[in-house]
């Protein structure tokens, strides 16, 4: 469309209803300031669990209501609620970049930002309705920049804004800043930068929203910026791994060397003097919201590469009490959902790249959604409405789509002074632009009163938090907390914990060990093993030992199987005989006809080599039913991210078993020659299934340590199953015919100057393999997973982006795929993706069609480890081709695979 015309859609243009589809639940929050997540964060697949418990269950989330009916605009295709109207304000010019970031100023104007270099521009709104009316926009400057160099790109640009304090502030990946207008002439002028902050690429610093006594801010902030040097915690800082069975790196690479406490939430005083972080274990959390009851929300993202896998986090709505933990942690260390040293989800969304949030409490909007909280996703364009309610002192809540379209990449949303909604697409050099969301339909009635049944328990929980005070509330704080740690409310419960492992550890252990009540027991323990000393493991066990397991409910048994990982993981080893008397407690529960707790004891017993866990473990692979995945497949045709999801949901991977699977890998007692075939030959069976990026990576991994601990004499029997799972034969690919065109992104366009048509649908499949992009990519659900998938890849970028990502790979690399830069002591430099580094070696795959070769060295050699800015992808993979053979290749990318599109001619 013409730039700086405004395009108007309707709901109301007497186009036929379309039945409302439920799609994959979603929930978020937010409040001034914006900004995108673009990262793996998870950009996609995720398994739809009714709460994270149900995770290694492997059961299915139900999928959202539908929110009434919806209409498509026939000249735009977006899809949205019927009564609701829709603007496209903007179209961004290209030297005004890709937006991702958006705040209003306190005359209605919006602030906004380019990813990149093109700066910080303000905006002036058309009136809505007023169909002479432009947007004025005007660059404004001396905005600070810091430059980030990613590939060919240099980002660096605003990633959050918001006005306040009669400051804006705003925060990069460097950077929090405050910035001022100090003579009054409509211009900022005073740019101070209050705190550096690490560069953690898209996984950095994001959004800014008041807090909610209006007193201070909060910054939330990705895992890859640790929190600035100094900063104080309402949790004591003890965070550590806490993975019973020894993690697995992620196989592609991603967050190698992250460690907890992961994405976190501070608190900020105006002045910017004042630090506290008050939430973490979070992954790459962009927006943050606060309801009206003062609580506070956010939208965190999965990590698609672990689709199939039962470490696989759904994006989810956290509510972020005091010192909450959430458990983000690298590979397969994550915690599920359940683990009682750590809060869950008020509800698992699915797929998706969460972005902005917002409450609609300032809309126009009917009564019913100014009550709702708006949730934006970037990688399926969807914006969803979480509709919560009260649990205990929390919130559970059910998500609808409220409108989407593809592509509609939304970077950042914020409702206006005006009542109506706005949100800009963008971000990673895609089109940007501004929309206007309002409603047009008849009069609402009013909203019922909203309930509030369960303030009290809000209160209590509040009174906790208030002991969240590094030490000071002494024994007072202990007494108030204690008897608070048998709650029958989850939250209340971990502020009790917080509160007591606040105040120095002296004046509690006693307790702890004295204690009777079983649940008292368990969570006192949760703390001790976290403070105590390491020479307590025999008085812990002992405590545990007390606890009748068959007398306690489902979830009171969840957690004292993980306070007993956590007394093996932080304290000292346990003599022979003390473990044998956890083996004998335990063992006679397991299977316990329940999968979470069958998942736990496998965990324990397998830890501690209990001699009947193989055999029982293996008996309870050979019945596990594999669940089925249950996804929207017209959600995730929108974007390539759902292709792999929609494979998997024809292959599905049993996930139970592969957290068996993962389990029994090291344990030494009781196997079978007959369970060591079934265990290698249901992962080699395994290995075709289908799943994320990191899938086949993780199988393979659980396959090679298994190898590397079974006695020689086993290996011997089963080494007919041992046998290497072939990767791609680059030998064996196509050649293209040529001559060779040399081809630039120039020069290839010149190719495209006409109409894409009369193509040849299989020499262009052929090209796929002959430019070796099979060997990396996948295209309709088969290929290499080192690069992205490809399946959508016309739905979303113009054939120019298709080849400069082509023919200049390093142009924008995402940090999922990026490369690093390893110097050693002795002046040796390496280039290749890091798959992991640890205290003794540190590894690298230098082949991206082989990522599974590893390149060793001793960690104590490495001088330094930067991000490289070259791809792993090869530049010149169609250079061997003809005008032709590049025809044919991308019109089998923009078409999908569809040998049925327009592009190709009829045989």
């Amino acid at each position: 469309m013409t730039r700086g015309r405004r395009v108007r859609w309707s709901s109301r243009r007497g186009l036929p209803a379309i039945p409302s589809t439920p799609l994959a639940p979603k929930v978020w929050r937010s409040f001034d300031g914006a900004t995108m997540r673009l990262c793996c964060s998870t950009w996609v697949l995720a398994l739809l669990l009714p709460e994270a418990a149900s995770r290694l269950a492997g059961q299915s989330v139900p999928a959202p209501s539908a929110a009434g009916n919806y209409v498509i605009d026939p000249d735009t295709q977006i899809r949205l609620v019927e009564g609701f109207d829709a603007e496209l304000l903007y179209a961004v010019p290209p030297e005004q970049g890709s937006w991702v970031a958006m705040a209003f100023d306190p005359q209605g104007r919006l602030i906004v930002s380019d990813q990149d270099s093109q700066g910080v521009f303000r905006v002036t709104l058309a009136k809505a309705g007023d169909p002479a009316a432009k947007v004025r926009v005007e660059s404004l400057p001396g905005f600070p920049y810091e430059p980030v160099p990613w590939g060919q790109r240099t980002v660096g640009g605003a990633t959050g804004f918001l006005y306040a304090f009669d400051s804006l502030y705003m925060a990069s990946m460097k950077g929090f800043y405050r910035i001022r207008d100090t003579d009054g002439d409509d211009q900022y002028d005073e740019f101070t930068k209050i705190q550096a902050l690490e560069m953690g690429y898209e996984h950095s610093a994001h959004s800014i929203v008041p807090t909610e006594d209006g007193k201070a801010l909060y910054l939330v902030s990705g895992n890859h910026s640790r929190v600035p040097q100094g900063v104080p915690s309402r949790q004591p800082a003890v965070w550590r791994e806490d993975s019973l069975l020894p993690a697995m790196p992620d196989p592609q690479g991603h967050a190698v060397g992250v460690e907890a406490p992961g994405g976190w939430v501070c608190r900020i005083s105006p002045d910017g003097k004042d630090w506290t972080m008050v939430a973490s274990g979070l992954r790459n959390s962009v927006d943050l919201a606060i309801n009206r009851d003062g609580e506070l929300f956010t939208y965190d993202s999965d990590m698609e590469f672990d689709i199939g896998s039962p470490w696989y986090r759904p994006t989810r709505v956290n509510h972020l009490t005091s010192a909450a933990e959430f458990g983000w942690r690298a590979g397969s260390a994550a915690w599920p959902d359940h683990f009682a040293d750590s809060l869950g989800a008020v509800v698992d969304i699915g797929p998706g790249s969460p972005t902005g949030m917002s409450f609609g409490y300032q809309s126009s909007f009917p009564a019913h959604y100014q009550e709702q909280l708006f949730l934006c996703d970037w990688t399926f364009g969807t914006i969803y409405t979480l509709d919560m309610t009260e649990s205990g002192s929390s919130y559970v809540g059910k998500a609808t789509e409220f409108l989407s379209g593809s592509p509609l990449n939304i970077a950042a949303m914020r409702f206006g002074p005006d009542g109506h909604m706005y949100f800009v697409v963008g971000g990673r050099n895609t089109a940007s632009k501004l929309y206007r969301v309002r409603y047009t339909g008849p009069a609402q009635p009013a909203a019922e009163p909203r309930a509030t049944a369960m303030q009290s328990l809000r209160d209590l929980r509040h009174g906790l938090e208030a002991y969240h005070d590094g030490g000071r509330g002494g024994r007072a704080a202990i007494e108030a907390a204690w008897p608070h740690l048998r709650h029958d409310d989850r939250s209340i419960r971990y502020a009790a914990r917080l509160a007591i492992e606040n105040q120095p550890v002296g004046l509690w252990q006693d307790r702890v060990l004295a204690e009777s009540q079983p649940r008292a027991v368990i969570y006192g323990v949760l703390a001790l093993c976290r403070h105590g000393s390491k020479t307590l493991t025999s008085r812990v066990l002992q405590q545990l030992g007390n606890v009748s397991f068959e007398s306690l409910a489902h979830e009171d048994r969840l957690a004292l199987l993980r306070a007993y990982s956590l007394c093996f993981l932080r304290l000292d080893p346990p003599t022979p005989a003390e473990v044998a008397a956890v083996v004998a407690s335990l063992d006679p529960h397991y299977p316990a006809k329940d999968e979470l707790l069958d998942a736990e004891l496998c965990r324990v017993l397998s830890h501690l080599d209990a001699p009947t866990v193989v055999g029982k473990t293996i008996g309870l692979m050979k019945v596990t039913a594999t669940k089925a995945l249950a996804y929207d497949q017209e959600l995730l045709g929108r974007h390539e991210y759902g292709e792999a999801i929609l494979k998997a949901m024809a292959n599905t991977p049993n996930r139970q078993n592969i957290h068996y699977a993962h389990a029994l890998r090291r344990v030494q007692s009781g196997w079978t020659l007959e369970d060591r075939k079934y265990y290698f030959g249901w992962l080699g069976d395994t290995m075709r299934k289908d799943g994320g990026k990191s899938f086949a990576g993780y199988i393979r991994a659980i396959r090679e340590d298994a190898i590397a601990h079974l006695p020689p004499s086993d290996a011997a029997a089963v080494s007919w199953l041992l046998g290497e799972i072939e990767g791609p034969d680059l030998g064996s690919l196509p050649l293209p015919k040529g001559p060779p065109g040399g081809w630039t992104t120039e020069s290839a366009m010149q190719l495209f100057s006409g109409e894409l048509v009369d193509r040849d649908y299989e020499n262009g499949k052929q090209m796929f393999a002959a430019g070796k992009c099979i060997a990396c990519h996948r295209f309709q659900g088969s290929g290499g997973y080192s690069g992205p998938d490809l399946g959508t890849v016309g739905k979303r970028f113009a054939i120019r982006d298709i080849l400069v990502a082509i023919c200049e790979p390093s142009q924008s690399i995402s940090e999922q795929y990026q490369a690093s830069k390893i110097t050693q002591r002795d002046g040796a430099v390496h280039y290749g993706r890091l798959i992991y580094r640890n205290a003794e070696e540190t590894a690298f795959a230098a082949d991206p069609f082989a990522l599974g070769v590893l390149t060793k060295l001793p960690s104590a050699s490495v001088a330094s480890l930067e991000p490289s800015q070259t791809s792993m992808m090869p530049p010149a993979t169609i250079a061997l081709m003809n005008a032709d053979e590049v025809r044919d290749l991308i019109a089998y990318l923009v078409s999908g695979g569809n040998r049925k599109d327009k592009r190709f001619r009829r045989n």
